[in-house]
């Protein structure tokens, strides 16, 4: 049995020794990268020795991961907000000169066309126009999956995602229930240690809306309800300083979250609908 057990180790044992020694590697000259194993283009691809391409180095395959789930965290962070109607943790998602486009099958004024409207007020005006016209539902969620991000280089990358967007819409008989079914398509940027939105396309292959049919029950408790921000919806035309203001959702108890101020300060900054340019 103790030889056994011997056997056993042995494998393990030389399993952290290669992982030990694999760490160390960014150190050393892989085939077409430089000397620190860091710094190159992610596409780079070396087919020269063996027809198959060569393997990044430790040090740059784990930055690769470190940047795809900050990306996913962005992206995620952008749902949140229009969820919870959050339109500082909406400003925190993009860059000032981003461009947004984005049209609604079913509501499509709430969003900033921009061939109609080119930056910078596609960043100014679309949380604006969001908050705005999300505070005309009575409850929304967006769910965010099968995320592809292809990193172009240390600065750059292209994102797929898809989106599941319920919206809860009127009262009583009169409630329905609208779920669309689209993908989201990015240019990301990384500026110091930050990834942020340039820009926004999306699609969306199908959507449903139905007669609503769930009710709280009486007697449910209001502090186990969601709740939404509607300080920051975009129709008191207040400037949005940054700050948590009107973030009384249970969750915010629980997450510490990003929040941008409105870019122009002052009263009528922020006003949905839009006037015309």
């Amino acid at each position: 049995m103790k030889e056994l057990n011997r056997t056993l180790k042995l494998p393990r044992m030389m399993a952290r020794g290669l992982l030990i020694a694999l760490c160390a590697l960014p150190s050393l000259a892989l085939a077409g990268e430089t000397a620190a194993g860091a710094g190159i283009e992610r596409q780079y691809r070396d087919t020269a020795i063996s027809g198959k391409p060569w393997n990044l180095s430790v040090e740059n395959r784990l930055q690769d991961l470190l940047d795809k789930q900050a990306i996913t965290e962005v992206i995620n962070h952008l749902g949140r907000s229009l969820d919870r109607m959050d339109r500082g943790l909406m400003r925190s998602v993009y860059w000032p000169e981003a461009i947004e486009e984005h049209q609604d099958p079913e509501f499509p004024v709430f969003f900033t066309d921009a061939n109609k409207n080119p930056p910078p007020a596609t960043y100014n005006e679309f949380a604006c126009q969001a908050m705005g016209g999300f505070a005309t539902l009575r409850a929304t969620q967006h769910r965010i999956s099968n995320v592809l991000i292809d990193l172009v280089d240390e600065n750059r990358a292209n994102v797929e995602s898809y989106v599941w967007a319920f919206h809860l819409v009127g009262e009583q008989d009169q409630a329905r229930e609208v779920t669309l079914y689209g993908r989201m398509l990015f240019n990301f940027e990384k500026r110091g240690d930050e990834w942020r939105v340039l820009r926004r396309y999306t699609v969306f292959d199908w959507f449903t809306n139905v007669a609503a049919t769930g009710n709280f029950a009486d007697g449910y408790m209001d502090k186990f309800k969601g709740t939404r921000d509607t300080n920051q919806d975009g129709r008191s035309a207040e400037w949005h300083d940054g700050s948590d203001t009107g973030r009384n959702d249970p969750s915010y108890q629980f997450l510490s979250l990003p929040s941008d101020p409105d870019p122009a300060p002052g009263k009528g900054s922020c006003v949905f609908p839009l006037v015309s340019k």
